[in-house]
């Protein structure tokens, strides 16, 4: 499986050109992380990747096939969408919140059979939360939701996972579940994702490519050690970073800190002499 944009840009109508010039490729086993500031475009991005906005201009190919030429079940039985993760307050429980996930396999009026409830029960195996099955969605943590949301993606066999900040909003255990989950699911069984993150660590340490968005709207893609270096995130995110290595026994774990800019240092300075 091979997920590639091509000079993608895009613009609402009369607004200012958000996206600009956007080129990367992901292929099986390969985790791309989707980096930059708020408002950079990264949800606007990954709607245009799967269609649910038109490019401005470029396309999104998929196994060398222009998206916008593949009929719709064809495209959702390869690519698993993860949006993000916002409790419901739909009266459904986890398995028939999953399950929603086989509709590229079925007819337009059939139902779910036993083959795509075998299917259920073995993603929710994959992702630890199988005995949540007959839970209301209403009734389960953010963590136990935001997994639930990925064994709906993986329900229908995709190649590629496409993640909208997987990890916001969870705590730490539960990040690093969803983290280590996306990481299994790539290595073991082959999948590609594309991710966006708020943490250049995450990126860091799960990603082999990274695609860097910035304000003006253009991009830098490349592999992940490369293209997340103290000088691009700060171009991106406009505040000085430093990146840190913490060699423990098991691997060396990679820190992102931001400092104090040299305005916000002077006015914290003043503020302090203030109360003095």
């Amino acid at each position: 499986m091979t997920f590639e944009v091509k000079n993608g840009g895009f613009r609402y109508h009369g607004e200012r050109e958000i996206l600009r010039d956007v080129s990367f490729q992901v292929k099986d086993a390969e985790i791309l992380s989707v980096l930059g500031a708020n408002g950079a475009g990264k949800t606007t991005l990954m709607k245009c990747m799967l269609g649910l906005l038109r490019w401005t201009s470029g396309a999104s190919f998929l196994n060398g096939k222009d998206v916008r030429t593949l009929k719709s079940k064809a495209f959702w039985r390869e690519v698993g969408y993860v949006p993000q993760a916002k409790l419901p307050s739909f009266v459904y429980t986890v398995g028939e919140m999953v399950v929603m996930g086989r509709s590229s396999h079925l007819g337009e009026l059939s139902q779910p059979g036993e083959k795509d409830w075998q299917k259920v029960d073995e993603c929710l195996k994959t992702v630890g939360i199988f005995h949540l099955k007959d839970k209301l969605c209403s009734r389960i943590s953010g963590g136990e939701y935001q997994m639930a949301l990925i064994a709906r993606a993986l329900v229908s066999d995709p190649s590629l996972l496409v993640l909208d900040e997987p990890e916001s909003n969870l705590d730490f255990k539960n990040q690093r579940i969803v983290l280590d989950t996306i990481s299994w699911l790539c290595k073991e069984k082959g999948l590609a994702a594309i991710l966006n993150t708020h943490y250049p660590e995450h990126a860091v340490e799960i990603s082999h490519k990274a695609l860097l968005l910035f304000p003006d709207g253009t991009s830098l893609a490349g592999d992940a050690k490369d293209v997340i270096g103290e000088k691009n995130l700060e171009k991106a995110f406009d505040v000085p970073v430093r990146i840190c290595t913490i060699d423990l026994p098991e691997k060396k774990y990679t820190c992102v800190l931001t400092l104090p800019s040299s305005v916000q240092h002077k006015k914290t300075e003043e503020l302090y002499e203030q109360h003095e």
